[in-house]
């Protein structure tokens, strides 16, 4: 399966900086989707947002070949996400 990546740096309110991607099936383009992805993941780790993502934080970096975890969370949800907490 062929993926879109889209990397994601986020600076939290205290300064720190999130790095993450957002991992969708290549033929998907719904930016505002996928920002909506990005806002999930923020809530579900209890980060304080002080602005939801947007393109100023999210681009398109590179197209690759899913894995089997990230085929699976397609399958389960539509997207992934890969951490890079503490880069």
């Amino acid at each position: 399966m062929e993926v879109s990546v889209y990397d994601t740096i986020y600076k939290k309110s205290d300064g720190e900086l999130l790095k993450f991607d957002i991992i969708v099936p290549s033929k998907f383009k719904d930016l505002n989707k996928i920002y909506e992805y990005g806002n999930a993941l923020l809530e579900e780790e209890l980060i304080e947002a002080s602005n939801m993502l947007s393109a100023d934080e999210c681009n398109f970096c590179h197209m690759d070949v899913a894995s089997e975890k990230i085929k699976k969370d397609i399958n389960e949800k539509g997207y992934s996400i890969f951490k890079h907490w503490g880069f």
